[in-house]
């Protein structure tokens, strides 16, 4: 009878236990090759909870999602900076088990974990180079971390605004109706929050024009033409209806689908311009995006 159940048991392992990944052995497809990597933005997409069998569906998914940035118009003006890559780990289907290559899994308030970020690092890395990693997993929900960016599958509405904390180190300026904004600290031993469309009532005057110009990270809108009152400071941020302000009423990092706000849109341009060894002239800046573009 023991002998029966020792079986038993190392049966119920051999079927439960996780597949061996070969991680070495992912296989790279470039999608977008617009240049050097030292002179763009390295995109690279890894799909998980993809089965060796849907292998073309993940490599259309990932097109399909490097064709939707074209679609927002920030990225359709500046496309000529980027490239794009896909690499491959299966997962594997066994019986009705899906197991996910990097472990991909629900999390709370529709955010994904990814818990093997270490091996997901190692794969981005046999791209030809590596600046911001987008899984398309087939669980439900987004996430972001470092240079990482989770997405659903076929769901790439809210990859501009990843991408927004990704490229220009954005904050989210949304409120929050949960009690997340309750559990992010705002003590920052005296300094700012640390993102340059956000910034905490300790350190803004939002008494008048010439007081917001002097105390916001922003004030040089306020030298701009037509800048004012679109870009002034407007309270509710980092998922807080108080305590932190922001430049505008509306942006894409406040809700899918708006466009990059001015401020926003100009530290985008300045981290791409960073990374693809281009200078940032202010004026000439300007003068491509007037603040019509905003009216």
């Amino acid at each position: 009878m023991r002998m029966l159940l020792f079986v038993w048991l190392l049966l119920g392992l051999s079927v439960w236990a996780e597949p061996n990944f070969n991680y070495d052995q992912a296989k790279v497809k470039t999608l977008l090759n617009q240049g050097s990597p030292a002179s763009h933005i390295d995109l690279v997409f890894i799909g998980d909870g993809y089965t060796a069998a849907q292998s073309s569906m993940l490599e259309k998914d990932a097109q399909d999602a490097v064709n939707s940035l074209w679609n927002y118009p920030f990225f359709k003006d500046y496309k000529q900076y980027f490239n794009a890559h896909l690499v491959t780990v299966p997962s594997v289907q066994e019986g009705t088990r899906l197991w996910y290559a990097f472990g991909s899994t629900s999390g709370s308030q529709g955010m994904v974990m990814v818990p093997k970020e270490t091996e997901l690092r190692q794969v981005a890395a046999k791209a030809p180079e590596c600046d911001v990693i987008i899984v398309l997993t087939t669980m439900p929900g987004r996430a972001h971390s470092a240079n990482l960016v989770v997405l659903p599958s076929r769901t790439f509405e809210p990859l501009p605004h990843e991408l927004g904390h990704k490229i220009g180190k954005l904050g989210d300026e949304y409120e929050s109706s949960s009690s997340l904004g309750d559990r992010r600290s705002l003590d920052y031993g005296g300094g700012d929050i640390p993102y340059p469309n956000l910034t905490l009532s300790a350190k803004i005057d939002t008494t008048s024009k010439d007081t917001i110009k002097k105390t916001a990270k922003w004030g040089h809108f306020m030298d701009i033409p037509g800048a004012y009152p679109l870009v002034s400071a407007v309270q509710g941020g980092f998922y807080r209806a108080m305590d932190v302000w922001r430049p505008t009423y509306s942006c894409i990092m406040r809700s899918d689908g708006n466009p990059f706000c001015p401020v926003c849109h100009e530290e985008m341009v300045k981290a791409i311009y960073a990374k693809c060894g281009v200078r940032f002239d202010d004026a000439a800046y300007h003068r491509r995006h007037p603040m019509s573009q905003w009216r």
